[in-house]
């Protein structure tokens, strides 16, 4: 049976209807985590693979947990930078790419498009884990609407024709490839921006 899964940004976690090309889920406030995982080789119904669990993929961890109790969280990461601290939330890290073993149930994508060569061919990787029951999922941007008036823009709003703008073109490939797999596009806000550290 599907559920709707409250998180602190619109990430839908159930399949889209036939008709529907993007997924719509209801925000709600994040809670603290107390996560715990084994790491049995055999896949549960509700595991969960979050390619690129930086700030927005340890939200969807945490909140996962919470809704799925004793189920297992992986993370596929590009480098090895962060992988105690993953695996300390308990989030089963490892390095991109294909998984070795069985497909899990439910992915979603978050992993900046900034950080690899091939982003499309990023996707096709992570849609070659979902075992299709479930959902894939990926949190791409709104930077793809052809907005830049200051007008209102809105899901309806025209996008960046490809062709116009790299940035933009990598982003709408990317999101073709989720389509095409039968996974959901999620376009939020602030992601994919450059922000002086410090």
């Amino acid at each position: 049976m599907a559920s709707t899964y409250l998180l602190p940004y619109p990430l839908p976690l159930t399949p889209p209807p036939a008709s529907a090309s993007r997924c719509r889920v209801p925000m709600a406030s994040a809670a603290p985590l107390g996560v715990t995982v084994s790491t049995s080789e055999s896949v549960g119904q509700n595991d969960l693979l979050i390619v690129g669990p930086g700030v927005l993929g340890r939200i969807v961890a945490e909140k996962w947990q919470q809704e799925h109790p004793g189920c297992q969280i992986f993370g596929q990461t590009a480098t090895t930078d962060h992988h105690s601290e993953l695996t300390k939330i308990g989030i089963i890290p490892s390095l991109k790419g294909p998984r070795v073993g069985q497909k899990v149930p439910y992915v979603i994508f978050c992993a900046p498009p900034y950080r690899t060569d091939d982003y499309p061919g990023d996707l096709r990787v992570a849609a070659s884990n979902w075992s299709g029951e479930g959902s894939f999922l990926f949190t791409s941007s709104t930077a793809v609407y052809d907005c830049n008036d200051n007008g209102l823009c809105s899901e309806d709003s025209a996008c960046v024709p490809i062709g116009r703008s790299p940035r933009t073109d990598v982003l709408l490939k990317a999101e073709n490839v989720v389509l095409e797999s039968g996974g959901c596009v999620v376009r939020l806000a602030g992601l994919y921006i450059s922000l002086p550290r410090g």
